[in-house]
C-alpha cells in the first residue's frame, strides 16, 4: 500500500502541468488560545476557508496548485489528523485538514512576501462544540453557501486526490481514504491586503490637549495620521481607512463601530498626552484592560473617555456590545494580539531613537479600544505640556519619523504572527 501510494504520487507530480502556484511548506503550531496553520506559497492567491462536519474538517479553496511533497511540521498538541488535497476543476484546488473534533475559524489572511519570507496564508482556529461550530459558521461566514455534512459524490473530479499522513493515534471506524473533498464549489474573493484603521484622536469641538506653544492635540495627531496612511499605502502591503480625515468630531463609539463595520485588521488610535509635570517627555502605547496599570493611566483613560461629553454626547452608560459568548472567545485572542502589537510599537519607537516612558506599554479601560474583534492600541506620541516635545511634534520631520516607526512596527507585527 505504501509503495502504490508512492508510485501514484510520483506519477501525479511528474504528469502535473506547469503550475502557477506551489505550496512549499505547511506548519502547524499551538498557542494557549488557538491553533495556527501557516501555508507557504510561491505566489499570492485568492482563497476561501470554511469548516465541514462528519468528519470535522477545515477546508481551504484556492488557485489550483502543485503538491511536490511540501514539508509538513506540527507539534504533538495540534488537533490535525490528516491533510488531503485535490483539484476541483476550473483552475481551483482544495486543501482539507481533518481535525480531532469540531473547530471554529478565528481568522484567515494572506501576508505578502518580504524580508526573505514567502507569501503566507495564515489560518487561526480553535476547538469548539459542534453546536458552536454551526453558530459561528452562520455568524462569521454568513456570506458563504451552505456546505453539506455528507460525503456523497457531488460530481467533482477527485481521482487525483492524495493524502498525506500525519502520525497520530488512529480514530476508530475512520477510513483514511474517505472522500473529504466534496462541497459546493464557491468563487473565492480576491485575497485582500490587511486593512489598517487609523484613528486620529479628538477633532472638531473636542480639541484634545493644548500644547505649550498653543497647538492642539487634534491638529498634531491628524497630521501624523495622514503621514502614516501615506507610508502604509505607498508600501503596497496594506489598505488604509481613517476614522476622520479632517477637523470633525467623531464620538468614541462611532470610531469603534467604524473599525468593526469595515472589518479592520488593526486599529491604531493616535494621541498626544498632557500632564501637570511639564518636565515629563516620551511616548507610550496603551491596550485595553479592566484595571489600569497605574493611577496616571487611569486618569488618562478617564480624560480620553470624556471626549463624547465635550461634544454633548454621553454614551458611557450604554452596555458594551460584547454580550455574545462567541465574541468573548474572539476577544481573548484579540487582547493578546493587541498586547503583542503594543510591545512591537514600543520596540519600534526605541529602535528608531524615539524616546519612550520607562514603562512604555500600559493598559486601562479606553473606550476607543473596545472593538473586541480587532487588535487595537492607543499611541500617545508625547507630552504637549513639555515645550521641547511639543515643538518636536509640531515638526513635519519628527511626525514623519513617528509614522515611519509605527509603519515598520506594523510590518514586523504581520511578519511575526505568521511564524
Amino acid at each position: 500500500m505504501k509503495i502504490s501510494f508512492f508510485a501514484a504520487l510520483v506519477f501525479f507530480c511528474l504528469c502535473s502541468p506547469s503550475w502557477a502556484l506551489d505550496i512549499t511548506s505547511i506548519r502547524f503550531g499551538t498557542h494557549p488560545d488557538k491553533t495556527r496553520a501557516v501555508i507557504d506559497l510561491s505566489a499570492p492567491t485568492d482563497f476561501r476557508t470554511f469548516v465541514l462536519q462528519e468528519p470535522d474538517r477545515l477546508v481551504v479553496d484556492m488557485q489550483d496548485f502543485a503538491w511536490n511533497n511540501p514539508g509538513i511540521s506540527k507539534d504533538n498538541k495540534v488537533s490535525v489528523r490528516d491533510v488531503r488535497y485535490g483539484s476541483l476543476g476550473g483552475g481551483k484546488g482544495r486543501l482539507v485538514f481533518e481535525t480531532q473534533g469540531s473547530i471554529i475559524i478565528q481568522s484567515a489572511f494572506l501576508i505578502p512576501k518580504g524580508n526573505g519570507l514567502p507569501d503566507r496564508l495564515v489560518i487561526d482556529f480553535k476547538t469548539a462544540s459542534a453546536a458552536l461550530t454551526q453558530q459561528v459558521g452562520a455568524q462569521v461566514l454568513g456570506n458563504m453557501q451552505s456546505a453539506p455534512t455528507n460525503t456523497q459524490d457531488q460530481g467533482y473530479d477527485i481521482a487525483s486526490a492524495r493524502s498525506v499522513d500525519i502520525p497520530l493515534p488512529p480514530r476508530k471506524n475512520l477510513s483514511v481514504s474517505q472522500a473529504a473533498l466534496h462541497a459546493p464549489q464557491v468563487i473565492a474573493p480576491p485575497a485582500e491586503k490587511p486593512l489598517i484603521i487609523i484613528d486620529a484622536g479628538h477633532g472638531g469641538q473636542d480639541p484634545g490637549a493644548r500644547g505649550a506653544n498653543g497647538m492642539y492635540e487634534k491638529t498634531i495627531v491628524l497630521a501624523v495620521a495622514h503621514e502614516l496612511r501615506r507610508q502604509l499605502e505607498d508600501s503596497g502591503k496594506y489598505r488604509v481607512k481613517m476614522t476622520r480625515e479632517s477637523d470633525v468630531f467623531i464620538p468614541l463609539r462611532g470610531r469603534v463601530n467604524f473599525a468593526r463595520k469595515h472589518k479592520g485588521d488593526l486599529f491604531i488610535s493616535l494621541h498626544a498626552d498632557s500632564i501637570r509635570d511639564s518636565s515629563v517627555t516620551g511616548a507610550s502605547v496603551y491596550t485595553l484592560s479592566d484595571k489600569a496599570s497605574d493611577k496616571e493611566t487611569a486618569k488618562l483613560a478617564e480624560r480620553e473617555n470624556k471626549s463624547d461629553l465635550i461634544a454633548g454626547v454621553d454614551l458611557s452608560h450604554q452596555e458594551d456590545d460584547i454580550a455574545d459568548i462567541l465574541i468573548d472567545l474572539a476577544a481573548r485572542d484579540t487582547m493578546n494580539q493587541s498586547k503583542f502589537l503594543a510591545n512591537t510599537v514600543v520596540s519600534g519607537f526605541q529602535n528608531d531613537g524615539l524616546k519612550t516612558l520607562q514603562t512604555a506599554h500600559r493598559s486601562a479601560g479606553f473606550a476607543v479600544l473596545k472593538a473586541m474583534d480587532i487588535p487595537s492600541i492607543l499611541v500617545e506620541m508625547g507630552y504637549l505640556t513639555n515645550r521641547s516635545e511639543v515643538e518636536r511634534l509640531s515638526s513635519p520631520k519628527h511626525r514623519q519619523k513617528i509614522a515611519t516607526a509605527i509603519k515598520k512596527s506594523i510590518d514586523s507585527y504581520f511578519q511575526k504572527i505568521a511564524k
